[in-house]
């Protein structure tokens, strides 16, 4: 059991001090930073980024605990500020679920759910739909619940039914990060990208790396990163061809491969 803190401020150096009362504190400055790549179609300076957010917080906790998150009930949904285009909202999920800390998932966030807080904070707190003839406790939300947005192909019954659905990357990934300590417990350490949309990283632990790929733009880089092997692909989302040293990435993909 650990206490998470949330401290909103103005960057990441600014809450970097909380860390010396708090094990924890929710990063939102993580959550700014991904949406900011990814709507630019930028990833090639994505770790780095991130491992200079944790090298601030570790100047004040050597065991900070970094709670990595989209967005929460106080913001927009992170679908909404990405434009509701799934395919940039599943690369999302899989950078979240590839990068050191302890992901956080705001409910609805793992089914695509999108709203903004304009007429209110109820529009982005609706409770997971579970079943295509379910409904939500609208009365608990004050009758605010965008019904456009509880589609039939929204519910958890129809996104486990759907082999590319959103739902589906965010158990894969989770799966594979189960499954992989290095994905779980390490420390995340920039790759030189030779493309500005590919953003490539290394997480470490007790004897164990993966290399991580993400195209964070729409075209189909090829790349041809050092120490990775074609036949050990751990989890993939989208277009992934990897075949002779080369490895080339659809638009919004994402590859985890043992090292």
């Amino acid at each position: 059991i650990y206490m998470v803190g949330e401290a909103w401020m103005d960057n990441a150096q600014q809450m970097a001090p909380y860390f010396e009362g708090l094990p924890s504190n929710f990063d939102f400055y993580y959550g700014f930073t991904l949406k900011d790549r990814i709507n630019k179609n930028k990833g090639n300076d994505f770790a780095s980024t991130i491992a200079g957010f944790r090298n601030s917080y570790r100047g004040y906790r050597s065991d900070f605990i970094d709670a990595i998150f989209l967005s929460n009930h106080d913001q927009d949904r992170f679908a909404n500020d990405l434009g509701r285009d799934l395919a940039k909202e599943k690369l999302a999920a899989a950078v979240l679920l590839t990068s050191p800390g302890k992901p956080f998932i705001y409910q609805g966030e793992e089914l695509g759910y999108w709203g903004t807080k304009s007429r209110g904070d109820e529009y982005v707190r609706a409770p997971v739909k579970w079943t295509r003839t379910g409904s939500v406790p609208a009365a608990s939300l004050n009758g605010k619940v965008d019904n456009a947005m509880l589609s039939a192909d929204i519910p958890v019954e129809a996104q486990e039914e759907e082999a590319g659905s959103l739902l589906r990357v965010y158990r894969d990934f989770a799966r594979a990060r189960n499954a992989w300590k290095a994905l779980a417990r390490g420390e995340i350490e920039e790759v030189a990208s030779p493309n500005n949309a590919v953003a490539l990283w290394t997480m470490s632990y007790d004897g164990q790396t993966v290399l991580v790929a993400h195209n964070f733009g729409s075209g189909t880089p090829v790349i041809t990163p050092a120490g990775y092997s074609t036949d050990k692909l751990i989890v993939s989302n989208g277009t992934v061809t990897a075949a002779n040293g080369a490895l080339a990435l659809g638009p919004y993909a994402s590859a985890v491969f043992l090292q």
